[in-house]
């Protein structure tokens, strides 16, 4: 297990670079099936920003009304939904075969599931069989095919669906992760392996909120309910190799349509926001810059002086690494960088003090100098703190972009407290630069004049070896304050 945690981080990482917000479409069973007219379905979906609709197939008919209505809106139909048998002589209704020729030029992708037979056992030839005569067809039309995992299918999973367009072997076949169904057959926690495996062959995927445990249908749920972090798991889905659009699932999910729909949009806007952090232009990734945090995971950090992360203390939340305020500890970077430029952003809660050290040296005895600093790590650091409304009076050099208690910025400006800022760090030979909001807001040489009365001047001065530069991993300071770390990038310098 841990080495394929190791490996789908460094996928995570890959894919930060690439990574875009994919198109949202809706289940039908979200938009008033069989209540609501196409047109009221297009209108209601273009109105609140949605990308298009997938149908559960009936006849040629009505799919033919449907195109019409969607390509009025100038939405898509994203998937034709449509049920396969492996014990009945017909495989399918065999007026799909017209609905196939209607898909002819679309980018509609057929949605094929494949029934549970009558009798138990291993059937994968017959499913095989079904979904080669399927996609033999729909090649015809240039169109393409995606197995759908059902609970209580044969084909219910990702993987297996996986396992089947493998067997099938037919260019036009891919697979679909459908969240919903992956906790409905207990698999919920195997979300990472099913990802790993199935995405790189994944046409479709579908999300939901989900409550409870997810193993009931009753747990469906918006996006903006329940307890799983949808960000998240969209981050490891597009990394782990999924490139196409994400369908929202809303199948027995309560409450009046248009709200839920509404819901749904606000709540995927505030996804999409967060998916578009800690990623990399590819500009960026040819002059150097990685990222030191994914927005998934903590991999590449741990606890100040421990092995690991803290338990306590700190989490992932909207694509920030969260200090909570509840003493967990310091955490720094399992790499150190001795030349380096350093981006992050950051916000702090009212009255919060945070600060980001380096020239760390874990081997400091920290009392030396200050035995009432209840901070355990003694190094330089980049100040962030509530300077308007901290409890206790600060001084310049203790104010947001400070050599903390050092060396005072000058017009530094941070935006108001809960909002982000832009912070930089250079560190080249023994010159050092603090940047806040685009500007650059104090400049010091560790070994200068200036640098060293200030050192004698602070709590620091009885600290030995504390004005050295030396190789250091990058460390996010626990003040015992909520604060939020984000976009964090460094690259080497010369």
């Amino acid at each position: 297990m841990k080495s394929n945690f190791i490996i789908l981080y460094l996928v995570l990482l890959a894919g930060a670079l690439y990574a875009a917000p994919p198109e949202l479409f809706v289940f039908d069973n979200g938009v008033g099936r069989g209540k609501w007219t196409p047109e009221e379905q297009a209108a209601t979906l273009k109105d609140l920003g949605y990308a298009g609709i997938s149908y559960n197939y009936t006849t040629p008919k009505d799919l033919a009304v449907w195109q019409k209505v969607f390509k009025k809106q100038g939405l898509k139909i994203y998937a034709l939904y449509v049920y396969t048998y492996l014990d009945r002589t017909n495989h399918f209704d065999p007026a799909f075969k017209d609905a196939i020729k209607l898909l002819k030029g679309t980018d509609t992708v057929i949605w094929m599931t494949v029934m549970k037979p009558k009798i138990k056992g291993d059937h994968d030839a017959e499913a095989v069989r079904n979904v080669q005569e399927v996609a033999d067809l729909a090649a015809e039309q240039g169109v393409r095919v995606a197995l759908y995992g059902h609970f209580g299918f044969y084909v219910e999973t990702g993987m297996d669906s996986a396992r089947i367009v493998k067997l099938a072997n037919r260019s036009n076949v891919g697979a679909t992760i459908n969240l919903c169904h992956e906790f409905l057959t207990g698999h919920g926690a195997d979300l990472d392996e099913t990802l790993k495996a199935v995405a790189p062959l994944a046409m479709l995927a579908s999300v939901n909120g989900v409550s409870g445990a997810g193993t009931n249908f009753s747990d469906i749920a918006r996006l903006d309910q329940g307890g799983l972090d949808m960000a998240v798991y969209l981050k490891k889905l597009l990394a782990a190799g999924y490139h196409g659009p994400i369908g929202l699932q809303c199948y027995n999910v309560p409450g009046d349509t248009k709200e839920n729909l509404k819901a749904d949009m606000a709540a995927w806007k505030k996804i999409k926001e967060t998916l578009e952090q800690n990623t990399l232009t590819p500009k960026e990734a040819a002059d150097g810059w990685r990222l030191l945090f994914d927005g998934c995971t903590t991999a590449g950090w741990r606890g100040y002086q421990k092995t690991t992360f803290p338990d306590h203390g700190w989490c992932i939340e909207d694509g920030c690494l969260k200090s909570l305020g509840q003493k967990g500890g310091d955490i720094v970077t399992t790499t150190s960088f001795t030349n380096f430029e350093l981006s992050w952003e950051w916000r702090i809660a009212p009255q919060a003090n945070s600060g980001l050290k380096y020239f760390v040296n874990e081997n400091r005895d920290a009392a030396k100098g200050d035995p009432t600093n209840p901070d355990p790590c003694i190094a330089h650091e980049y100040q962030m703190i509530d300077d308007d409304h901290y409890p206790e009076a600060l001084s310049e050099n203790q104010k947001t972009a400070a050599w903390y208690a050092v060396m005072a910025p000058k017009q530094a400006a941070p935006n108001p407290v809960g909002e982000f800022n832009q912070s930089r760090l250079i560190v080249r030979g023994r010159n050092v630069e603090h940047w806040l909001n685009g500007k650059c807001v104090l400049v010091y040489q560790t070994d200068s004049a200036e640098a060293l009365a200030g050192i004698a001047g602070s709590k620091f001065k009885n600290v030995p070896g504390y004005a050295d530069k030396i190789p250091t991993p990058i460390l996010l300071q626990d003040h015992g304050g909520i604060a939020w770390v984000r976009n964090i990038k460094i690259r080497e310098v010369p």
